[in-house]
């Protein structure tokens, strides 16, 4: 049986057809590298995760502040309770005592806060080692690697002006050096 030759058009219809949506393909990628690298740099994720970091460390300092005046307090109102002769004062002491254990239980909140934000910051970390991994294996893949065009600060007002408390160990211009400044 003769077999058939095949369709010489159709071939090169197929490989036209390949090449274009390989061609695609690569544009795509080529895009969306450059996404990542932007979104990767206007995130600033590694800031994001030092800011929540802060708010960990300073909700517990605040905890920790309020937790110590509360106990004070509670020794202080247990000491009136213990000395007092006069029932109303006695009351309005163990009032008091009573009080400072809604607040005791109140400051749980940072502990729960604290293990939330750490399970924010731990995704953040993981969305940016895997971005950095798939820019590391498209960058190797180019013969000379391009810079990330740098997006260009969209915000205005009030909002371009002001970012936020310093974190610490940031270098910021202290209150001493300002009042230098006027006489």
């Amino acid at each position: 049986m003769a077999r058939a030759l095949p369709d010489v058009v159709a071939i090169e219809e197929g490989v036209g057809l390949l090449r274009s949506q390989l061609l695609s393909i690569s544009d795509a990628i080529a895009r969306t590298r450059q996404e990542i690298a932007d979104l990767r740099q206007e995130q600033e994720t590694s800031r994001a995760c030092d800011e929540l970091q802060a708010v960990v460390q300073g909700t517990e300092d605040a905890t920790n502040t309020i937790l110590t005046a509360s106990e004070t307090v509670d020794a202080l109102a247990r000491g009136i309770v213990r000395r007092s002769g006069d029932n109303t004062n006695r009351a309005d002491a163990e009032a008091i005592r009573a009080e400072m254990q809604t607040i005791f239980e109140a400051c749980n909140f940072q502990d729960l806060t604290g293990q939330r934000i750490s399970k924010v910051v731990r995704t953040i970390v993981l969305v940016e080692d895997r971005i950095g991994e798939m820019l590391r294996v498209w960058s190797a893949s180019d013969a000379a690697p391009t810079a990330p065009n740098p997006r260009p600060d969209r915000r205005s007002g009030e909002a371009a002006l002001l970012n936020g408390p310093v974190l610490p160990g940031e270098a910021s211009v202290s209150q001493d050096t300002v009042d230098a400044m006027f006489p």
